[in-house]
């Protein structure tokens, strides 16, 4: 019992210093003009499939003088086909 204990406490260690590592890897050495994983603007939530995408990083459009900021160009032109009648404010 204490052999399997032992165990799970070894894997959890190793695990939690590869998500560590990872993370570092990523802050120390992105390449030049790649998006950060911190979110650098505010979140806004995409009017196609809801979830929410920050400002700084997402695709937008502009309609009717508002921004609308989408995930996905998927979303976006599924936007562009058919726009709802009131558009989103942000803010």
């Amino acid at each position: 019992m204490i052999f399997l204990l032992r165990l799970a406490a070894l894997a959890a260690a190793l695990i939690f210093l590869r998500w560590l590592g990872r993370w570092l890897w990523g802050i120390l050495f992105a390449p030049a003009g790649a998006p950060r994983i911190v979110n650098q603007g505010a979140l806004q939530r995409d009017p196609v499939c809801g979830i929410f995408v920050d400002a700084m990083v997402s695709i937008r459009t502009e309609q009717d003088g508002a921004v609308v900021y989408f995930c996905s160009e998927r979303c976006r032109d599924a936007y562009r086909a058919a726009p709802p009648l009131e558009v989103p404010r942000t803010g």
